[in-house]
């Protein structure tokens, strides 16, 4: 549901950035799930007790629910692949990384990516079995069989990884496919427990008891066995019709009952030879099966001999008579040569069937003989025969007493709980407070140790940390955050509980402005602390101030690492967190001139240095659009170790096909829908003709910067809603005016990169060319091979 709701927004959501950086939601939704793949495995680490510590039972919790986190994204990642919201080439990819050998890295150790794989196989593996990619799913699976014969693996992976091979050979059908869920009528119910169980249970009659009213009369099963007059049967007729032989003969095998009516094993002797017979149910604890057997015999015995008595004979055969007659005076065997009919008065034919677990109604008759163990049950005593038979003594059990407990032993108790939590909190608000007046890192880091903070409190107890250290003055809010970088090295806190303590500052952040005017320069200069000091990543600081929430926390933040770090290496930690500062900023504030102005007025520019360059390009162009002094501006403003720079190459290529266009077939009366008339089109040819040795100047003999200057293209053309016809007009000129080299434009189709908007759109429109192309580079390399 979730992965159809992106889709639905993937394609209806507006862009709410400028035209010249395009940041659209699916762009947003795959840096996210590109961060939680990435994140998984240190997700695991947290919890692996590398140190050979037991995880408590809160932390066992916590350590299932982060790996049901983990396991789920993962699926979310697969149902995003089947509706092609991810490209197959990024499922393949995490695939490769799942599956991936490291060196002197257990297998054990896979067993938290080997579950991932096989989710995410589940999820979209029918997808990803394509003919095209039938060669890399042949290698996954031959990796993956030779890890289910792996013993070193535990075994439950082992049987996942089987059941997917399983999956793939059934050509990708589950096995449950056919089975139907979901709530089932009552005549189904009893249809099941018949074919599985051998327990009929008769539909409630409108004159009949309740089900739960007793135990069933032993001739309510005979009736059913019998069709009614007028020769119909009900479908559960059917069912039993011929699963039970009544009376004896040829051919039927029965055990001989003793004189009680029982056989060898201790079962009563049914009249078909089924006394051997139980259900499944009741197969599994011979005590408890022993002990039910005695309780439901002696109360059998007096329903029977009652039921048989109150039976109207006035309507039933001859044959019928005698035998209710010859049962209620006790005898077992017939007279004038006839075979009696009826069971032995302990017979298992005459016992209720009913369901393995009993109502609580029922429960009640069979408390009094929970003292019985013998596996033998009682003999039924002979009654005379004009004396009705005395019902079985029940025992009761005594009445439970419950005692109340006194109020010393209440309070007792609830002083044997610990403290509560406002108390804990306050243990370590103490402790920063100690730590202001002694200024002693070492005793405040033994002072959190000695307080035994449960693991569920750490991110409340950061929280209000950071609560008090924004109410310090600078020195100490630096002393208190170096205390937080010494727990969380010594394992005190964790790096989760952390992230999830200063998020919830965050949240409160505007709270705090009343009575702390300057609380976002304080909190700048805790973050900056950590990130700097490596607590925390650029990234995790950056994450909840998208869309510009808390501006301008995070420019605050990166002065605070200018100042503490220095240029260098904040360049260094802002490039490898691969922050998108855009989305940072205020929805009004979005654009790359506003940006440029924001960090020059916070002296942060050098993290930006192209950042003004295409506008700059532009007014050059426009004041004069000749090759030759475009090509000197460039020389002369832009430093020489910025002439490979992509971002320089990106801007060049850009304002470069907007000038073309523009004065061709994308100037005023042009329509982008239809495809321009060939004498325009003949001009935009000419016209970058005449810029090609600029292009060339840059580009030549560098094909990752080729790459970049078609990714260039390509974003123009989306943020024009791809004019009809331009991408592959302009990558067939770009070809033969020997601008781009086909490897390059090979290499952009099988680069994974999501950094650029509309490359599935644009594979579409130029996939047929590039095939083409592919094929003739082949011809080319065979025929210098010959």
């Amino acid at each position: 549901m979730y992965a159809q709701l992106c889709k639905r927004l993937s394609e209806e959501a507006p862009n709410f950035d400028p035209p010249d950086g395009p940041c659209t939601f699916n762009r947003l939704l795959l840096n996210k799930c590109q961060d939680e793949f990435e994140r998984r495995r240190r997700a695991s680490e947290v919890w692996d007790g590398s140190d050979g510590t037991v995880l408590t039972p809160e932390e066992e919790e916590e350590r299932a629910a982060a790996k049901r986190k983990m396991v789920g994204n993962l699926r979310f990642i697969g149902e995003l692949g089947k509706l092609e919201i991810i490209h197959e080439s990024i499922l393949h990819r995490c695939i490769q990384q799942l599956l991936e050998k490291r060196r002197r890295r257990p297998v054990a150790d896979l067993a938290e990516d080997l579950e991932c794989l096989c989710q995410i196989m589940r999820t979209c593996g029918k997808v990803l079995d394509k003919p095209k990619a039938k060669p890399l799913m042949d290698q996954y699976f031959e990796r993956m069989y030779q890890l289910s014969t792996n013993v070193d693996l535990l075994a439950r992976i082992r049987f996942m990884l089987q059941d997917v091979l399983d999956l793939r050979a059934a050509n990708w059908v589950p096995r449950k496919v056919a089975q139907v869920d979901g709530p089932r009528t009552i005549r189904q119910v009893r249809e099941e427990a018949a074919h599985d169980l051998g327990v009929y249970i008769p539909p409630p009659t409108a004159h009949g008891p309740p089900r739960s009213s007793g135990p069933i009369s032993p001739l309510a099963g005979v009736s059913s066995f019998f069709p009614p007059p007028g020769g119909n049967r009900t479908g559960m007729e059917d069912v039993f019709m011929g699963a039970v032989t009544l009376g004896t003969g040829p051919g039927v095998i029965s055990s001989q009952p003793d004189k009680y009516g029982y056989d060898a094993n201790g079962y009563g002797a049914s009249v078909g030879g089924g006394g051997s017979y139980r259900p499944r149910q009741q197969q599994g604890n011979k005590h408890f099966n022993n002990q039910n057997f005695n309780r439901q015999q002696q109360n059998n015995q007096y329903n029977q001999q009652q039921n048989y008595s109150n039976i109207p004979t006035k309507d039933l055969p001859p044959r019928f008579k005698k035998i209710l007659s010859h049962s209620t005076t006790g005898g077992t065997g017939g007279t004038d040569g006839e075979v009696s009919l009826r069971p032995a008065p302990s017979s298992m034919m005459l016992k209720p069937k009913t369901p393995g677990v009993l109502p609580q109604s029922a429960l009640g008759n069979q408390q009094s003989s929970d003292h019985h163990h013998t596996s033998l049950p009682l003999a039924p005593q002979p009654q005379p025969p004009n004396q009705k038979p005395a019902p079985p003594l029940l025992h009761k059990d005594p009445p439970i007493l419950i005692k109340q407990a006194s109020t010393d032993k209440g309070r007792d108790k609830k002083k044997d709980r610990g403290p509560g939590r406002d108390e804990w909190l306050r243990r370590v608000k103490t402790v920063y407070e100690d730590l202001m007046k002694e200024q002693n890192l070492d005793e405040a880091v033994e002072n959190y140790r000695s307080v035994k903070l449960p693991e569920r409190l750490t991110s409340e107890a950061v929280q209000t940390a950071i609560n008090f250290l924004l109410t310090q003055e600078e020195s100490n809010r630096e002393l208190g955050s170096q205390l937080i970088e010494r727990l969380r090295a010594d394992g005190l806190i964790n790096v989760d509980r952390l992230f999830d303590g200063v998020k919830q500052v965050l949240g409160r952040l505007d709270d705090l402005v009343t009575d702390i005017p300057r609380v976002k320069s304080h909190m700048a200069g805790i973050l900056g602390y950590l990130v700097g000091s490596g607590t925390l990543s650029l990234a995790e600081v950056a994450e909840p101030l998208e869309g510009g929430q808390h501006f301008p926390l995070f420019l605050l933040t990166l002065q605070t690492l200018h100042k503490l770090q220095g240029k260098s290496k904040l360049t260094q930690i802002f490039n490898d967190s691969k922050v998108n500062l855009l989305n940072l900023l205020p929805e009004s504030d979005r654009t790359k001139e506003k940006l440029a102005d924001l960090l020059e007025d916070r002296d942060l520019s050098f993290l930006f240095p192209l950042l003004r360059i295409q506008s700059d390009l532009w007014r050059a162009l426009l004041a004069d659009p000749t090759p030759h002094t475009f090509y000197k501006y460039i020389k002369d403003t832009l430093d020489v170790e910025h002439h490979t720079a992509p971002g320089f190459i990106n801007a060049l290529m850009t304002v470069l096909v907007k000038y073309i266009t523009q004065e061709t077939t994308m100037g005023s009366g042009c329509d982008p829908t239809v495809i321009p008339e060939k004498v325009v089109t003949e001009q935009e040819l000419e016209l970058l003709a005449k810029f090609k040795p600029v292009l060339q100047a840059f580009l030549h003999d560098h094909l990752t910067l080729q790459v970049t200057a078609v990714y260039a293209l390509q974003v123009f053309t989306y943020t024009h809603n791809f004019p009809k016809g331009m991408l592959l007009r302009w990558f067939v000129n770009l070809y033969d005016l020997e601008i781009i080299e086909e490897d390059a434009f090979l290499t952009w189709k099988e680069d994974l990169s999501q950094d650029y908007p509309g490359k599935g759109k644009a594979l579409f429109q130029v996939n047929q060319w590039l095939t083409w192309l592919q094929e003739t580079e082949e011809d080319d390399e065979e025929d210098d091979d010959a």
